[in-house]
């Protein structure tokens, strides 16, 4: 596996070096992953990697940085081969394995066809025109508690394409052969650029019932034992709290959408 080492950032006065002396750190470098996608993380850029760094910052451990697809990183995970990465979504089989430290919760938007009318402004009014309407999502991808079941029944209806990934959605959007996809802001504001799709689509929040879903830091319980991940749960939430994550958050949404995405 080719590792890119981050650069270790010189403790300068003593109320760091003390900090980092206190802090207990595996024995090895702790290996973490990113997975590219959106705002998050591309090119040693975006708010996965922001965070990695303050952790690592904060911490004083020595920290190895590696890039990989999403699904290998839950491999080399659960083999024992990754340490930490970002942005991931709980599960009670995952909590099983991994520790999850919430960072910040992502709001599910709608982002829909020019063509599709204007007078359809909710999931229900979607579903009641019927054909030929289509939504597209990403396969076995959870939306929300709102959402979830409407797009059961649209799947019951053959109205419902299923994609393996993000790209195919906004492909798919902007060919217009889907009216809908689901996206965050965190997440479509990259995509639209991409696709050429910023002044082409119309972004609307149909979702009033469901609380924005978190999205946390992994720690495998392999490396961190509970009294090891109480330092980081702490280290965590002051980020949470003094403003840090307000910051790193607002490089990448507007207020508004940073008020929402804030983790409390």
């Amino acid at each position: 596996m080719a590792w890119r080492c981050a650069a270790a950032a010189l403790a300068t006065g003593l109320g760091l070096a003390a900090q980092a002396q206190a802090f207990h750190c595996p024995d090895h470098p702790i290996r973490l992953a990113f997975y590219p996608i959106g705002l998050f993380y591309a090119d040693r850029n975006g708010l996965d990697w922001d965070v990695a760094e303050e952790l690592r910052r904060r911490s004083g451990c020595r920290f190895e940085y590696a890039v990989m697809p999403r699904a290998r990183i839950w491999r080399e995970l659960e083999a024992g081969r990754l340490d930490i990465t970002l942005s991931a979504i709980s599960t009670p089989e995952r909590e099983r394995i991994y520790w999850f430290l919430n960072y910040i919760q992502l709001k599910q938007y709608v982002l829909l066809s020019p063509k599709l009318p204007a007078g359809i402004d909710s999931m229900e009014s979607f579903i009641l025109t019927g054909a030929p309407w289509r939504w597209a999502i990403v396969r076995s991808y959870s939306t929300s508690e709102y959402y979830d079941p409407l797009v059961a029944k649209l799947a019951g209806m053959g109205r419902l394409v299923e994609v393996p990934s993000e790209d195919f959605l906004y492909r798919l959007l902007a060919q217009n052969r889907v009216a809908g996809i689901f996206s965050t802001p965190m997440v479509y504001r990259e995509k639209l650029r991409e696709f050429n799709l910023d002044d082409r689509v119309r972004v609307a929040d149909w979702d009033q019932v469901s609380r924005p879903s978190p999205r946390g830091i992994v720690f495998t319980k392999q490396t961190f034992p509970e009294p090891d991940i109480r330092q980081w749960q702490a280290l965590v939430e002051k980020m949470n709290r003094d403003g840090t994550m307000r910051k790193l958050i607002g490089r990448y949404m507007n207020p508004a959408e940073t008020e929402t995405a804030l983790w409390r």
